[in-house]
């Protein structure tokens, strides 16, 4: 279930999370063609969502890697990749992880960031708005602001 916040948002419930969980982890399950072998979680949020999954697909906890990520002034995220740099990705097809995207464009940077270093990648979050580029695997799809999750309050 989801509950209003102050924002006037929506707050997604540890149940809710676990529904949208086992959503997204099935459309993975069931994509013949990609087969991730390695977990990258965006530190705007994706390192819960990432624990989980990894977990429930079978990726050991050291093919899992966090990757900073820093809002500009402008409101606009990016990738911080003078703490950590993925190195070589090559025969790694890498899951990308957020729980939820707005307008897409942090996922779909750090597919890019992963294919320009040599591996193979699709993007997953649990919540998506409709009017953003659209992941590769998502659970559930926003018409308004994405909503906040349980462990944000």
């Amino acid at each position: 279930m989801l509950v209003a916040n102050q924002k006037n948002n929506e707050i997604v419930t540890f149940d809710k999370y676990k529904e949208l969980l086992f959503i997204v982890i099935k459309k993975i399950q069931t994509d013949k063609e990609f087969q991730p072998d390695t977990i990258l979680a965006l530190s705007t949020g994706g390192f819960p969502i990432a624990a989980a999954i990894a977990k429930r697909i079978g990726i050991k906890s050291r093919n899992v890697v966090g990757i900073p990520v820093y809002k500009d002034e402008t409101g606009d995220y990016h990738l911080d990749d003078s703490l950590i740099s993925l190195g070589d990705c090559s025969n790694r097809q890498v899951l990308v992880i957020d729980e939820a995207s707005k307008r897409g464009l942090l996922t779909r940077k750090a597919v890019k960031v992963v294919e320009d270093h040599g591996g193979i990648a699709k993007s997953c979050v649990l919540i998506a708005w409709k009017d953003g580029i659209q992941p590769d695997y998502v659970a559930e799809i926003c018409v308004g602001e994405p909503p906040d999750f349980y462990w944000e309050h």
